[in-house]
This record gives structure tokens, sequence and C-alpha cells, in this order.
């Protein structure tokens, strides 16, 4: 990420700020509301550099679909799976909310057939899925997919 990099919350940011549904900690949620869409990076830094690590700090808000950069957030972050849902399905509706329907489809087929919550098959075809997005769409949704994975497949631990 660049300095200059400036980031807005998500939807789900502000759902995330509402509801307190993460369970973020108290400074990673502190640099949750100071994203405004105008600060950026640098300058997020600068006011925080005494209390926390702001790189890190993003990268989790990154990961959990709370800020995008602006334009993007309307990538739709993976909605938390329900409770009781599993992993599985949490990814395949993560899927058709980043990918759309059409495209998601072909990862649908291949999660479809594994277990609901082994995490360990479902993370080896998640990094397939990951390289054929990057080969048939493009490098964006590959990464905002594989984050979004991420999330999932680390709610169930």
């Amino acid at each position: 990420m660049s300095a200059e990099t400036v980031y807005v919350k998500t939807a789900r940011g502000v759902e995330e700020l509402e509801h307190r549904a993460l369970g973020l900690g108290m400074i990673t949620r502190r640099l949750l509301i100071q994203i405004d869409g105008r600060r950026n990076v640098a300058q997020l830094i600068h006011d925080n550099a005494r209390s926390m690590d702001v790189s890190a700090a993003l990268d989790e808000l990154l990961a959990h679909g709370l800020i995008a950069e602006p334009g993007q957030e309307t990538s739709a972050a993976a909605p938390a799976p329900k409770a009781g849902g599993s992993m599985r399905d949490g990814l395949i509706a993560m899927a058709a909310a980043v990918l759309g329907e059409k495209h998601a489809q072909r990862i649908a087929s291949k999660l479809e057939s594994l277990p609901a919550n082994d995490a360990g098959s479902l993370g080896e075809v998640v990094d397939n899925c990951v390289r054929l997005i990057r080969l048939t769409i493009d490098e964006a949704k590959a990464e905002d997919f594989r984050r979004q994975a991420e999330v999932i497949l680390r709610s169930k631990d």
C-alpha cells in the first residue's frame, strides 16, 4: 500500500462499527473509525504512530472487507457466514458476490463436492480458484476473492 492511498469504509465496515460482529481489537476499531475517505495512509500513520502498527491494522481491515480504496468499495465484501452455516456455503456465497453469478458457477462446482467445514480441503481449492480467477478474470478480483476466503476459512477457528 502506498503512503498516498486513501481508504473509505465499505458498507460492511459501517455495519461493523454498529454491531461489532467481528470483535475487532480496540486499536483496529479506532483506526476504522478514523478512515474517512480524506486521510491518506501517511496521515493515518502520523496520527497513530505512537499507539499502533497502522499497516498491520489496515491489512486486517482490508482482509475483513471493512475498507477499500474509493471506487472499489462497491466490490462486494463477503458476508459473514451465517451462524450454523458452513465455510463451504460461505465461500460459494462470497464467490457470487465478488465474481457475479456467471463466474461464480465454476467456483461453486469446485467447492460443492468438498466437506462443508474442512478448512484444509477448502483452502486447497481456494488456492486453485485464485489462480483460475487471475487467468480468466483479473488480478484484483483474484486478490479480493483470496482475502475474503481467508476471513471465511478463519471464521470457524
